[in-house]
């Protein structure tokens, strides 16, 4: 031991005889907690077997998001539990005690130490020659029986430097090629660097994974948004056509009830003539496009039942909804005006079920221009802007215009005083149409 050495220890010397210092926990409790991130789970990866790190992560029941349980490595498993000490300091009672049945208890319980005493133990235990210091020390001790504790650990050291010593042999045999112990120690060496890169390559392989992992979550949510606004652009798109269904029925309706109180008030003019019937034919007519009209109601609330289901799937993924018109906010207002007279050539238009189906596929703008053409029709179907012709082929049929290549089919029926709609087709169809409606009555 060198002079400086020992000036340290005389001066340590001094100090304890001057006030005794404080004697650590005998059961060895450390405030871990204070260490860093990677400080305390460095101490977990040396200082407990993997088995033991990973029963004290299961008992505390710890998990890695994105990860899982068996999937990761032992560093890994060391990271996690130094977050969950440093984060609640209680938790580091189950490392403790994983220490104290390894090691039977934390060595120099009844040592006191200070600063420099630490220093050198620290040196000690982290140095190469740390067994030959502290073996020097035990046989430096002068009870006889410490001294004694120091022959087993050197006669395992001699077996497994030396070898079995030869039967009937004296004295000790020679040492081991010192070449030999080079290699070795560059075997042992090699073996530590090949760890150490496998557990970096299972790393990055897991960091990997992970990234994978997030980005496809990511692609599906995406993917799962995206199939939502689909789905309730479609039912809106549903609803909207409902809603102007609706608002066509009810027109016609309200049509339909005006026809039914003139009819109504021309048969109690004319009471016990044929116009009576007309007006009961009147009144069914208006009760059918009345059925037709809650069946259109039924339609939209079922459209409004569906939106709102999507509406609260998309929400749960967190994507607010636009708020949707309501039917009060889209539905025409009724006409409240007057009754008016009806002139000498107005005829009752009746709308056929043919004339419903036909309307598909057509914008709102044809739609409304077919009804205001309809409605014309009833009122003077002699007015020259329908520019009404007899459709070829077909007897009592007629087409009137509605757009450059719309048309709008009727036909007079045998009932006084009623024209019957009967199709919005174009104008490139008329031909099949004959040839069906031929087909049809034959």
């Amino acid at each position: 031991m060198t002079d400086r050495k020992q000036s340290k220890v005389g001066s340590r010397r001094r100090g304890d005889a001057a006030a005794p210092r404080e004697l650590p926990d005998p059961r060895g409790d450390a405030p871990l907690h204070e260490l860093s991130r990677d400080a305390l789970s460095v101490l977990l990866y040396v200082a407990l077997l993997p088995e033991e790190a990973r029963s004290i992560f299961r008992a505390l029941k710890l998990s890695v998001p994105g990860f899982r349980t068996e999937g990761l490595n032992d560093v890994e498993v060391c990271d996690a539990l130094a977050d969950e000490i440093r984060a609640r300091p209680e938790a580091r009672g189950d490392v403790l005690e994983a220490l104290r049945k390894a090691y039977g208890g934390m060595p120099l319980p009844d040592v006191s130490l200070d600063g420099p005493g630490a220093d050198d133990l620290l040196t000690l235990g982290s140095s190469e020659h740390g067994l030959t210091f502290a073996i020097w020390r035990v046989l430096a001790d002068p009870d006889a029986g410490v001294r004694a504790k120091a022959v087993p650990v050197l006669e395992k050291l001699a077996k497994d430097h030396y070898g079995p010593a030869p039967a009937g042999a004296k004295g000790r045999p020679a040492k081991d090629d010192p070449a030999e112990r080079i290699r070795k120690l560059e075997a042992e060496v090699g073996r530590e660097k090949e760890l150490v890169a496998q557990r970096t390559e299972e790393l990055r392989r897991a960091k990997e994974d992970a990234a994978e992992r997030i980005e496809s979550a990511r692609k599906k949510g995406e993917e799962g948004r995206e199939k939502l606004q689909s789905w309730l652009k479609e039912a809106r798109a549903r609803e909207a056509q409902a809603v102007a269904d609706a608002a066509r029925a009810r027109e016609a309706a309200d049509e339909a009830g005006s026809a039914r109180e003139r009819s109504e008030a021309a048969l109690a003019a004319a009471k016990g003539t044929d116009e009576a019937a007309e007006a009961a034919r009147a009144r069914a007519a208006a009760r059918d496009l009345e059925g037709k009209v809650g069946s259109l109601e039924a339609r939209l609330a079922r459209q409004d039942e569906r939106q709102r289901e999507l509406e609260a799937e998309l929400a749960a993924r967190g994507r607010p909804d636009e708020a949707r018109p309501t039917q009060a906010q889209q539905a025409p207002a009724a006409d409240d005006g007057e009754l008016e007279e009806a002139p000498a050539t107005w005829l009752m238009p009746v709308y056929t079920r043919e004339f419903y189906d036909s309307l598909d596929g057509w914008d709102r703008r044809i739609q409304r221009a077919a009804f205001k053409q309809a409605a014309l029709l009833a009122q003077d179907h002699r007015h020259p802007s329908l520019r009404a012709l007899p459709l070829e082929g077909l007897p009592g049929y007629y087409r009137v215009r509605v757009a450059t290549d719309v048309r709008l089919l009727y036909r007079r029926t045998e009932r006084q005083n009623t024209v019957e709609i009967l199709s919005l087709i174009d104008r490139e169809d008329l031909d099949r149409y004959v040839r069906q409606a031929k087909t049809r009555s034959s």
